[in-house]
């Protein structure tokens, strides 16, 4: 009995001791050898903490930020110093490259230009998306092209990819139009309602428009009450998976049966069924449905990890589409309604071009002022603050070698607000600046600034 006691003990203290090894290993030890490498290179950066990584500076940078915003007063394009000031400190204190950490995750923080060029343009397999965010969106994109690395994603854009491409797009600009002349016919009806001025929650309808066409186009209809249901559900899902960045990155907290996360998987199971159902109701046209089902059935060895794969395609493309295009569509008004002198330019192309016709997909190509307004306000205000990666194998930009598992952040503010690659006051709304190099293609400056 004595012995069998000592042999459970000596196995349950072996087991113990490999644990605590295997937790200062994870905890410090690796997290301390990525970062000598680092530094190695000359990479300064802010010191950590223990565990929480840098987490404690942007807390307390955070409220320096809220308040250089409300003393400064005046309206200003260049926000990303006010939200991000953590940032904005250490790029004047370490330069345009510098390493900091996310609890035990390190990360390299880019605003060179040519190093952002070169990771941003990158094809490169080793080059992945950050596990923690991966696992952070899993609820709500699951394993789609958007989330998934590798041979995996490989394949999935090769499949979806050419749904986009130009000449297919042209095919879809008469989904737009009916949806943005119902729109403009919604709002007209309802300042004639109330003499001349209405109160109009232009990003709300906006969300609704892209919403519709994004329906259409991926489904090839948007009035059901299954695509109702679904739009409904994905919006609150996409709601309730805004988690701060800073608190994504904390381990195993996806797992935890909190009210937000059960909320979270009921939705999801949700969304599962109401797209399944109706891509068992989809005829097999040639359509971009029927391109992801196809793409589905080669990648995946199961029946219901191809169903998983279909949904999860299904809802990054819907969620892409909608964002991007509802927050340009929104930032580029605001800016022409406080910029009227463009407004009136946009307005007197529009009206040379189309004459009497709507729009169509090659009178688009000809609209050089309005392109350089939408390319303006992408400028100013991009559809990601981040281009956010990570090495699934040791990797080399430029003259920099980063190991395995380290986190790149390409700041794309930053760039976008340059004044070496811009003007002096890159800040300001200034389409003209975006002419030569849209329509001439004359200078390398444009590729190493807009990301």
């Amino acid at each position: 009995m004595e012995l069998l006691f000592n042999s459970a003990f000596s196995v349950g203290l072996l087991f113990l001791t490999s644990f605590i090894l295997y937790l200062f290993n994870r905890f410090w030890v690796r997290p301390q050898r990525l970062r000598s490498k680092l530094r190695t290179q000359g990479l300064r950066g802010p010191s950590p903490s223990f565990l929480l990584g840098n987490i404690p500076d942007f807390i307390k940078f955070q409220p320096k930020g809220i308040k250089a915003l409300t003393e400064d007063g005046e309206a200003t394009h260049d926000w990303a110093r006010f939200t991000f000031p953590s940032f904005d400190h250490w790029t004047k204190q370490y330069g345009q490259r510098y390493n900091f950490a996310l609890g035990t995750y390190q990360v390299v923080y880019i605003t060179d230009p040519h190093l952002a060029k070169e990771i941003s343009l990158s094809t490169s397999l080793k080059l992945g998306k950050p596990f923690f965010l991966q696992k952070n969106s899993e609820t709500l994109l699951g394993k789609g092209i958007a989330t998934s690395d590798g041979e995996f994603w490989a394949h999935q854009r090769k499949t979806i990819a050419p749904e986009f491409y130009a000449d297919k797009v042209k095919n879809l600009v008469h989904i737009m139009l009916d949806s943005a002349n119902k729109l403009v016919n919604t709002w007209e009806t309802e300042i004639e309602k109330q003499s001349g001025t209405a109160n109009i929650k232009v990003d709300e309808d906006l969300h609704s428009f892209a919403s519709i066409v994004i329906s259409e186009t991926l489904f090839g209809h948007s009035n059901s009450k299954v695509i109702n249901e679904l739009q409904s559900r994905l919006k609150r899902l996409e709601r309730a998976m805004k988690t701060p960045i800073l608190v994504s990155g904390v381990p195993g907290l996806w797992y935890i049966p909190t009210k937000s996360n059960l909320e979270k998987w009921r939705l999801k199971k949700e969304i599962h069924s109401r797209i399944m159902s109706i891509v068992n109701e989809h005829s097999s046209k040639v359509d971009m449905l029927q391109t992801i089902v196809n793409g589905a059935k080669m990648s995946a060895p199961r029946p219901a990890a191809v169903e998983q794969l279909i949904v999860d395609n299904c809802k990054n493309v819907y969620l892409a589409g909608l964002e991007t295009t509802a927050n340009t569509a929104a930032w580029t008004l605001m800016l022409l309604a406080t910029h009227p002198e463009w407004q009136d330019r946009a307005r007197a192309e529009v009206a040379e071009v189309c004459g009497e016709s709507l729009p169509n997909a090659n009178m688009l190509g000809k609209m050089k002022v309005l392109t350089s307004v939408i390319q303006e306000a992408l400028r100013l205000y991009p559809p990601v603050p981040f281009i956010a990666r990570e090495t699934l194998e040791d990797m080399k930009f430029g003259d920099l070698e980063i190991p395995k598992g380290v986190g790149i952040w390409v700041a794309v503010m930053p760039l976008h607000h340059d004044p070496e690659l811009w003007d002096p006051d890159p800040s300001k709304f200034n389409p003209d600046r975006l002419g030569c190099f849209l329509f001439s293609r004359s200078t390398s400056s444009m590729s190493l600034a807009v990301l």
